[in-house]
């Protein structure tokens, strides 16, 4: 799959920023993330990862940003998720 074919998508970066896009551009220079919310407090009990199948409880997000756009060197990871678990916002 594409990276432009992708939907919601937890994005780890340096400095410990984590993300949560509900789409993810990359245009050779830059990844730009749209519609992204930082992930505050993971609110899981067996990482990062378990939110793959969406946020729990106890996870709390920051106010959606409409772009974000990061440098590669700054890209850690990037997790596909599974969209139907993740509400519109």
């Amino acid at each position: 799959m594409s990276i432009n074919q992708w939907t919601t998508t937890l994005v780890v970066a340096t400095a410990g920023h984590v993300w949560v896009a509900k789409s993810i551009t990359f245009d050779g220079d830059f990844y730009h993330l749209h519609n992204a919310r930082i992930v505050r407090r993971w609110g899981t009990q067996r990482g990062l990862n378990q939110l793959v199948n969406g946020p729990t409880k106890d996870t709390e997000l920051d106010d959606p940003a409409p772009l974000v756009t990061i440098v590669p060197p700054a890209m850690i990871a990037l997790i596909p998720c599974n969209d139907d678990r993740w509400p519109a916002w």
